[in-house]
């Protein structure tokens, strides 16, 4: 166990005040539509090797959910993207954003990116919701810099009544060396750090026999190699320069799906008992286009916002605005699961008395009670299942796991100054 600065809610809080700063600070510095990959009108100006692996994960996750059968949707970490927004537009279920950051959740431009009466700021070690309380639970490029990785898993289990989805591009680790040389190269000081990794078995053990799982890139499909000289890889990203070129090589890079040599990242659909999952549609080119164009249309709607935000002129909702009623049906106190009640601006559980702020219609629902995770014994079950193998390997993988909390040992100093020297 991590003490003083390293402790588990020492790191987490730095991360959330990293999060929410550099967030404030991405609003406040947007960059002009002229060097952007999308232009003030949403049109394609310069495509990145960034702004293409972006929507090549949507497309990805998006491949999946087209196979279920769904009629709620969170995203649990959502930060800036707008996974929700895309989610409701496609397929016309209720869908939530959820982040640790609060500022990340508030609804800026008032209802223009589907945030006002649908967000949630949370701890996911702690989940305020129900049992089974959405269809399908999406953690994209959030396992890797977890703090309590099992626990938050067990908890995004808990909450799916049919689906979960999960991306990280760093999480899986291809060989046991490659994991521990990995690890060596955490540093717990720092906000968001990576420092979650796993081999696929041990993946296997936590999401059980029936889990799917593919790569979420393959370097030899992609328009240039990553380990291309930089030059290289600008020229080949620039060079896709209408949405159908964009759509084609999106299609083309995603036609390669196992983990075999050069494939990087992991995605994760795990279904529960029960939940329908259709074959794979053969329109992969038409759902790319969709979200090259919606990515485009979203980043001109964040212009024009950031645009009103300077002028003082962007709409928001108003500060002590009270949680929607359908929001607060939704949500659970994060230390007792009770029942909430609208308190003002926040909300209040009957059954333990915890009082929860709010602001601008999004509940504030840190655990105040119980910060800790559920007791080991809970989420452990939960995620073994009764599987005596797999809490074994899932036991093994929170002890090694453990190891990244205290202070960089000499070990650990070593490989991060030879990294810091070839760096430089």
């Amino acid at each position: 166990m991590g003490t003083g600065a390293t402790s588990k809610a020492a790191v987490e809080e730095r991360t959330r005040h990293w999060l929410e700063a550099n967030y404030l600070s991405a609003l406040a510095n947007l960059p002009d539509p002229s060097s952007g990959v999308f232009d003030r009108d949403g049109q394609l100006r310069c495509l990145t090797q960034y702004g293409f692996q972006e929507v090549q994960r949507k497309l990805k996750i998006f491949r999946w959910l087209d196979r279920f059968q769904f009629d709620s949707f969170i995203d649990v970490g959502s930060g800036f993207d707008y996974y929700p927004a895309l989610v409701r537009e496609r397929y016309g279920v209720e869908t939530f954003f959820s982040d640790f950051a609060h500022s990340m959740n508030l609804p800026y431009g008032g209802g223009e990116f589907g945030k006002r009466d649908h967000s949630i700021t949370l701890n996911i070690a702690r989940l305020p919701f129900a049992d089974d309380a959405f269809d399908v639970v999406l953690a994209s490029e959030v396992l890797e810099h977890l703090v309590r990785p099992l626990e938050a898993l067990a908890e995004l289990m808990r909450v799916a009544r049919k689906y979960v989805v999960i991306t990280s591009l760093e999480a899986l680790s291809a060989t046991r060396w490659q994991r521990l040389l990995s690890h060596l190269r955490v540093d717990p000081t720092q906000p968001h750090v990576e420092r979650n990794f796993f081999l696929l078995h041990e993946l296997a053990a936590v999401f059980g026999p029936d889990w799917h799982h593919e790569n979420l890139l393959h370097d030899p499909t992609l328009p240039a190699s990553a380990f291309a000289p930089e030059s290289v890889r600008e020229a080949a990203y620039r060079d896709l320069r209408t949405t159908e070129a964009f759509a084609a090589a999106l299609g083309g890079a995603v036609t390669v799906t196992d983990h075999r040599q050069g494939s990087m990242g992991i995605l994760v659909a795990k279904p529960k008992a029960g939940a329908p999952v259709g074959a794979p549609r053969d329109d992969d080119h038409a759902l790319a286009r969709w979200l090259v164009e919606r990515t485009g249309a979203n980043q001109a709607t964040l212009y024009r916002l950031v645009e009103q935000i300077r002028a003082g002129t962007a709409p928001f909702a108003e500060p002590d605005r009270p949680i929607a009623a359908e929001l607060l049906a939704r949500v659970r106190c994060p230390d007792c699961l009770g029942v909430l009640a609208a308190a003002g601006s926040g909300a209040h559980c009957a059954a333990c008395g915890t009082i929860f702020a709010g602001e601008y219609g999004v509940p504030i629902l840190y655990p105040l009670r119980f910060p800790d995770p559920r007791p080991e014994a809970e989420w452990l079950a939960r995620l073994a299942q009764g599987d005596p193998h797999r809490r074994r390997i899932i036991r093994r993988a929170a002890r090694r796991l453990r190891r990244n909390e205290p202070s960089p040992g000499p070990l650990r100093r070593l490989v991060q100054h030879l990294d810091r020297t070839f760096a430089s």
